[in-house]
Parts: structure tokens; sequence; C-alpha cells
């Protein structure tokens, strides 16, 4: 299925990379609202199942960046190379938010290890769950000279 969706992307004139990455975030997305739907404890706190999120172009273009900022600086924090932090990257995008919150990941992994990953961290799970969240957008970057080598980034955001 995935192929396929990267053929009808191909097809539609984009490219293959931003053919990827769309195809990755609407997996990524899949997943989170799958998650979503199902109540779950995040370490010691319970979430009840959540509404599902939407996803939202200006919140990937930020996770893109942060992703792609790690991997090209050989670094993983949420803290960026210029010392922005996720709220200011979103805000960067002109994503004007009530409520914000990121999950980043690093490995050689695709988008179902990483949701899987964020599960099972209580703060990434928090923010996974949290009901008070409406959209969100994540990207990878990749570099073959990095530690990691894939390197992911997960917006969310509630509009004002």
């Amino acid at each position: 299925m995935r192929t396929l969706v990267l053929a009808l992307l191909l097809a539609a004139g984009l490219g293959a990379a931003q053919a990827s990455q769309r195809t990755a975030g609407e997996r990524v997305l899949d997943l989170v609202n799958a998650a979503r739907a199902t109540p779950r404890y995040c370490g010691g706190r319970y979430f009840n199942a959540a509404r599902p999120l939407r996803w939202n172009d200006a919140l990937a273009e930020a996770a893109l960046e942060h992703a792609d900022d790690m991997a090209r600086h050989y670094f993983f924090s949420h803290a960026g190379s210029d010392g922005s932090d996720p709220a200011a990257r979103v805000e960067r995008v002109g994503y004007r938010y009530r409520m914000m919150g990121e999950n980043i990941a690093a490995g050689d992994m695709g988008p179902d290890e990483a949701v899987a990953g964020w599960i099972r961290s209580p703060g990434h799970c928090a923010n996974l769950m949290n009901p008070a969240f409406t959209e969100m957008g994540a990207a990878y970057a990749f570099n073959p000279r990095s530690e990691y080598r894939v390197y992911w980034a997960q917006s969310f955001g509630t509009r004002r």
C-alpha cells in the first residue's frame, strides 16, 4: 500500500522527497489517531480516548525544519541549533497557537517505530494523548553520516 500511495503522489507531480514526507506524515497521523482512540496509561497518568487530530501543513513544516536541523548538525534535542525552542519554531512558520507540544525520535526507524517509541515514553505519550491538541504535523530527515541517521519531529498544536 505504501508503494502505491508513493506512486500516486509521484504521478500527481510531487517530487520523491516531498511525496515520501507526505506518505510518512500521513502514516504517523493514522498511527497517532489509532492510539488516541484507545484509553491508555502514559507512565502513571491515565488518559481517556481522545478525538482524532487533523493534519496541519505549518506544523509539518516546523517539524521538518527541526528534524532537518538535527540531522544536518548532528544533535538530538528539543532545542534547535540556533537556540530555538519548539514554540519558537511553530511561530516561525506562522502557526498561532493556544497550546503546542513536540515529540522527537532518532535512529533507524520508520513511522511505526517512531510512534511506538513515543507511546512507550510517558512524556511523549502524554503529548500524543493530550485531548486539548487538535492538530499535528510530523516529518523526518536523513543523514547517513550522523550517529542516528534518521531524525523525527512531531509538532502538536491548538490554534488561538
